[in-house]
């Protein structure tokens, strides 16, 4: 996604739903740094640099609503949803740590894949 995007929408009255997994980092860089060189990380987090991502998506006229513990998540989802004509940007801060599996790597056949951090069905 990029900030344009959420212009766009404004423009041609989209009422789209945006669900951000925000783990103050490049999701998906960020596990594979951790998954190949034991943890060690190279420009993939952000913590302090990151946008209110709630303040920007309200700039431009749609809803935006944050979502920081998970006891809050169904109200907020139930919310999302009811707002049937409007854009809405939910923004679920997750652990910095969380990973997402099952992983095929580029290249790989379908059944091999990373089922956990140290499980590889090829091995």
């Amino acid at each position: 996604m990029c900030i344009q995007e959420l212009s766009t929408c404004l423009q041609y009255d989209l009422p789209i739903k945006i669900i951000n997994l925000n783990n103050s980092a490049l999701g998906m860089v960020k596990q594979w740094q951790d998954m190949q060189y034991d943890g060690r990380l190279s420009q993939s987090t952000y913590e302090d640099s990151l946008p209110d991502f709630v303040k920007l998506t309200e700039s431009f006229g749609h809803v935006g609503i944050k979502v920081e513990k998970p006891e809050d998540l169904e109200s907020a989802m139930k919310k999302c949803f009811e707002l049937k004509d409007k854009l809405v940007f939910l923004d679920i801060v997750i652990d910095e740590d969380e990973h997402v599996y099952p992983m095929l790597e580029a290249g790989m056949a379908m059944d091999s894949m990373w089922l956990d951090k140290k499980t590889k069905t090829w091995e």
